[in-house]
């Protein structure tokens, strides 16, 4: 029982590295918690502004990122994910400027609305809050600034996998322009104890953004397995890619994570 539980968790917890939302449509047992404890290498030295990026400052990022959900009721489930990061920006004349700390952290509530036979709908708001970096730091941790979002989330199984789909609206603090957001996920599950994922990634800003700032668009690719190591744990390897955009870096990235489920009662 305890290997199907878990199991289960591997299809419906879709907690992903950074831009990535914070779980998939289904619910969550009430009690349990899953802990996807993550991490993530990326590297940029190129960009995208209409055509493909030709050459830029080249940016490294190191992300930890630990995501915590908790099933509160049979239909809510509350996460939280803080994270930290160690960055590293080349200046255009001549060397580079690095920092690290903690960054943003995002706090979840995903309410199941509809349940169909096989599918799924939920809706989540969410908040970005810095966690007390200085924001004249550079590079930049984060914005400095409060984000926040609603998101509708629908999932489907089939025989061996399943399809998450998620639209969101992200109501950017600052002078960012506002963004809407659509993440797509098809897992298939070939045995027991593995998870195949191909993701989609994709943000587009609307509105006119404020001074300093311009229109945005980041399409994302990322492939990842997750291997099933005990009952109560998995292991997660992957990799990213930025396919295209609008004033946004070609990232390249390398994520890392462990899976664990367990009862809090």
């Amino acid at each position: 029982m305890r290997r199907h539980v878990f199991t289960a968790g591997l299809l419906l917890s879709l907690a992903l590295m950074p831009a990535a939302a914070l779980a998939g449509a289904w619910p969550q047992a009430p009690g349990t918690v899953e802990v996807i404890a993550g991490s993530a290498y990326s590297v940029s030295d190129s960009g995208f502004d209409g055509r493909e990026g030709g050459a830029s400052p080249k940016y490294r990022k190191l992300e930890v990122a630990p995501l915590i959900s908790w099933g509160w009721r049979p239909d809510t489930i509350l996460s939280l994910q803080p994270a930290w990061q160690w960055v590293k920006a080349d200046r255009p004349g001549g060397g580079a400027d690095s920092g690290a700390g903690l960054a943003d952290a995002e706090i979840a509530l995903r309410q199941v609305v509809w349940r169909g036979d096989g599918d799924v709908f939920s809706v989540q708001p969410l908040l970005r809050v810095p966690l007390g970096y200085d924001n004249d730091d550079q590079p930049p941790l984060g914005s400095g600034k409060v984000d926040a979002e609603l998101r509708g989330l629908y999932g489907y199984g089939f025989d061996g996998g399943f399809l998450d789909a998620q639209f969101g609206w992200r109501q950017r603090g600052g002078p960012a322009a506002d963004e809407l957001r659509l993440d797509l996920t098809l897992g298939w599950r070939p045995d027991a104890d593995w998870l195949l994922l191909a993701q989609s990634f994709n943000a587009v800003s609307i509105g006119a953004p404020g001074a300093g700032y311009g229109d945005v668009r980041r399409y994302k690719m990322q492939l990842s397995a997750v291997r099933r190591l005990t009952d109560d744990l998995g292991l997660q390897v992957g990799l990213s890619k930025a396919i295209g955009g609008e004033n946004a870096g070609g990232e390249r990235m390398a994520l890392l994570a462990l899976w664990w489920q367990f009862d809090s009662r």
